[in-house]
């Protein structure tokens, strides 16, 4: 029987989360994910999916075309003594119609800390449109 990793930090488990996408390990990335059927994933330009059963044939129709070159950056992250909050862009190299080509996405991974370690409840992505990636600061007027 193979024993789960437990994870000491939430930057711990985030960078096996992204290792296990490059990889294309199904097995490392559900190992990842608390065992809780409220967790949600969505993909770029997707659907949301709940619970564990969702997510994992989410990955296994991924990684079936094998694994996926993505980089995170500019990462910005909240932590308590329980959850951590990971807000982050992440630059996805795929085939385009000039070549290589990398499409930005905005994604947000938020950790809890279990027993286990620290294991993912939440990762949603999306496209991050047009514009080049900003932080506006406190005086911004977006609502959302």
């Amino acid at each position: 029987m193979r024993r789960a990793i437990v994870f000491a930090t939430a930057d711990a488990a985030e960078e096996a989360f992204y290792d296990a996408m490059q990889r294309g390990d199904l097995a490392a990335m559900m190992a990842l994910w608390a065992d809780d059927e409220d967790a949600v994933c969505v993909h770029p330009s997707g659907a949301r999916l709940v619970g564990m059963a969702a997510i994992r044939t989410s990955f296994e129709e991924i990684f079936a075309q094998g694994g996926v070159d993505v980089r995170p950056a500019q990462a910005r992250v909240q932590q308590g003594a329980m959850i951590a909050v990971h807000n982050l862009v992440e630059k996805v190299v795929v085939a385009g119609r000039m070549g290589t080509e990398i499409v930005e996405c905005i994604a947000t991974n938020v950790y809890l800390k279990h027993a286990s370690g620290w294991r993912i409840v939440l990762h949603h992505s999306a496209p991050a449109g047009e514009s080049p990636s900003v932080d506006i600061g406190a005086g911004s007027s977006v609502l959302h």
